[in-house]
């Protein structure tokens, strides 16, 4: 089922929410700043992931293939994963399979969705949806060399029996720029994302929404910026974000763990959480000893054939929050 919302007026930037009592349009009521403090004791909960194997994935990114923040030299001029030429690397594979085997000794369930010759940003879960109670927001790619990733995805969400399936209108990339945090949706505002996009994701979702403006192209992407570590906890790049951004993070988390530039460039938090462990790039050394300090325990590993691609953990793992 394909679901189609009209658009808002072009340009407005306008937020949806979900009915309350004396919030208009465009506005978000969020809590008062609080105090921070570091939880005494942590508790993970046992989550459901998807992940596709980086069969197609190259050694180095095709042309036309949007790079994060770490490696940009190692662009190329092929056309694709699967042009003369281009090895994919199967060390990559070794990588991504620790990370799967990581997951489910963890406790957690691992899904997988199969990869797609000429498709190697498949790999990169995260980017594709945002799954909320069951409800699926597929990603609209402003990069035409990724628009047919998120349609592969929905069909397999289809072939699962997730009835209620959104195809958007407005561009962003999934879960890495729409990122639940228990009752509210952040919402990143950047290279990436439509402010327009915002509107559709709330009103599909059923969640408020928190618009958070990228303050640079170093970090283009919401979950370069920032983990969410629980419902009052993150970790994240206060030079990232705009100053209007980073007060609304200090209504919404009490606990908030400010991350250096050499760690958030390394993709340090490009990271998962399950309430208790933070599965992370092993390049961001002193963000895992920050974790350890407030409570949280690390498991850190070596993601460095992702690298090129400004790729940590949390891009290769999209969760499945369906309440199933």
């Amino acid at each position: 089922m394909r679901l189609t919302f009209a658009a808002p007026a072009a340009g407005s930037g306008a937020l949806w929410l979900p009915s309350a009592p004396r919030v208009t349009r465009g506005q978000i009521r969020l809590p008062r700043p609080r105090r921070r403090r570091e939880a005494a004791g942590r508790r993970a909960s046992a989550r459901h992931y998807v992940m596709c194997p980086p069969t197609h994935l190259p050694s180095r990114p095709p042309a036309g293939f949007p790079l994060g923040p770490a490696d940009p030299a190692l662009a190329h001029a092929t056309v694709g994963a699967d042009a003369p030429g281009v090895r994919v690397d199967p060390s990559a594979m070794e990588q991504w399979e620790l990370l799967r085997e990581t997951l489910l000794r963890l406790g957690h369930r691992v899904s997988l969705i199969p990869p797609r010759s000429g498709l190697p940003g498949m790999v990169f879960a995260a980017h594709a949806a945002t799954v909320v109670d069951g409800r699926v927001l597929g990603a609209r790619f402003r990069s035409s060399a990724r628009q047919p990733e998120a349609p592969a995805y929905l069909r397999w969400f289809a072939e699962r029996g997730y009835g209620t399936r959104l195809e958007p209108v407005f561009a962003h990339e999934g879960e890495i720029d729409l990122v639940p945090a228990g009752r509210f949706l952040l919402a990143a505002y950047g290279p990436h994302t439509e402010a327009r996009a915002h509107l559709e994701a709330g009103s599909f979702l059923g969640l408020p929404v928190v618009p958070l403006e990228l303050a640079g192209p170093r970090f283009a992407r919401l979950g370069s910026a920032i983990a969410v570590l629980t419902d009052r906890a993150v970790a994240y790049h206060p030079a990232a974000f705009s100053v209007a951004a980073r007060e609304r993070l200090a209504r919404l988390f009490p606990e908030r763990i400010a991350v250096g530039e050499a760690d958030a460039l390394a993709g340090g938090l490009d990271a998962i959480c399950d309430g208790r462990t933070v599965v992370l790039t092993d390049r961001a050394p002193g963000l895992a000893q920050q974790l350890a300090r407030h409570g949280f325990h690390t498991v850190p590993l070596d993601m460095s054939r992702f690298a090129g691609f400004g790729i940590g953990v949390r891009s290769c793992v999209l969760e499945l929050r369906d309440n199933r």
